[in-house]
């Protein structure tokens, strides 16, 4: 979210000027690529999945895979 300083307003990357500046004062508050909605942009914003995180799925499924494979054992 957008702050400028001078005139103390947030505002919505959408409202601002297509190089980033204050509609009101002109002052430089915000990315340029975000004002534009330039997509490829947005891709660079998103960070990545951090690897943990992929572990902690692996893990998951190992488990639950396991206790898939328990439970069919104990029906039978």
């Amino acid at each position: 979210m957008p702050w400028c300083e001078p005139c103390g307003a947030f505002f919505n990357p959408n409202t601002l000027h297509a190089d980033g500046t204050c509609p009101k004062c002109g002052a430089g508050v915000g990315d340029p690529a975000e004002a534009t909605g330039d997509e490829e942009a947005d891709e660079e914003v998103h960070a990545k999945v951090p690897w943990h995180f992929w572990v902690g799925v692996v893990a998951m499924v190992i488990y639950l895979g396991w206790r898939l494979v328990q439970g069919i054992i104990w029906l039978f």
